[in-house]
């Protein structure tokens, strides 16, 4: 078997979670490599975090993305959340579909997880009502070299890099600290985009792990899960959250001593 450095492409493992009538929310489908127990407990009660319309034919829109951890094997997992199916009463529903992704593709540039989307939302409309066992997601790796610009680059029109850096030094400074940041009027691509590129940067740069993140303001229950969530508006949370704004114009925490080579790497970003 090929390693990640000699190989072209990647088999992926990955599931999908939804709603089917008469029997409600449960895994759909899943690859048949899938060690789900090993994966599934990371997403454990927030399979679907975000808020739904009471109404299916509403306008709000359900795109948001997730991304968790799972350090066990240095793997990512990457949600993919939309609107799925109308149940049997005709009331909304959220599909998650979430596929398993190697940290050292991520670190290494070979993957992004922008690629790893573009597969899932492949899949999803080659097969738009996939059960049982399916097959691996089969993603293109990049070759070695091809991708030029630093991790994270393009950061500057989502965010400041004073939001960037207080950012970094609030996880640097609290092992359990919760941040949601506030980009007003954004769109949920904005918002992902955003995830994507911090998710990134701050795997690339070592010295910061991953944590377990969301596009969107989750719903109050699911609040305690994340360490960060990205949204269009203040959301009700409990003390341990912090709101930071996109668009500060100064740092608003020191540096952590120490830990340059994570500001060193955000500074390369906004080059």
């Amino acid at each position: 078997m090929e390693s990640i450095d000699e190989a072209k492409e990647l088999p992926l493992e990955h599931w999908v979670y939804g709603a089917s009538p008469e029997k409600g929310y449960g895994i759909k489908a899943e690859s048949a490599g899938l060690n789900g127990p090993l994966y599934m407990r990371y997403l454990e009660n927030h399979m679907t975090p975000v808020r739904v319309e009471k109404t299916a034919n509403g306008s709000t829109v359900i795109d948001a993305r997730m991304v968790h951890p799972a350090p066990v094997n240095d793997e990512v997992l990457l949600s993919v959340l939309g609107r799925g199916v109308a149940d049997e009463y005709n009331r909304p529903t959220i599909a998650n579909h979430t596929i398993v992704l190697p940290g050292a593709a991520l670190r290494t540039g070979r993957l992004t997880l922008v690629d790893a989307e573009a597969a899932v939302l492949d899949f999803d409309r080659r097969s738009p009502k996939a059960s049982g066992r399916v097959e691996p997601i089969v993603v293109p790796l990049r070759r070695p070299g091809e991708v030029s610009e630093p991790v994270g680059a393009g950061l500057r029109r989502l965010i400041t890099k004073p939001a960037v850096d207080t950012l970094a030094s609030r996880m640097l400074m609290d092992a359990q600290a919760r941040t949601l940041i506030l980009c007003r009027g954004s769109t949920h691509h904005y918002r992902n985009e955003l995830l994507y590129k911090l998710t990134e940067l701050f795997h690339a740069a070592g010295d910061l792990p991953l944590f377990a993140s969301i596009s969107d303001a989750p719903t109050l229950s699911a609040m305690n899960h994340f360490r960060l969530a990205i949204s269009s508006r203040g959301v009700r949370a409990d003390g341990t959250w912090t709101l930071l704004d996109a668009s500060i114009d100064r740092v608003a925490l020191p540096p952590v001593r120490g830990r340059t080579p994570v500001y060193a790497r955000i500074a390369e970003a906004f080059v």
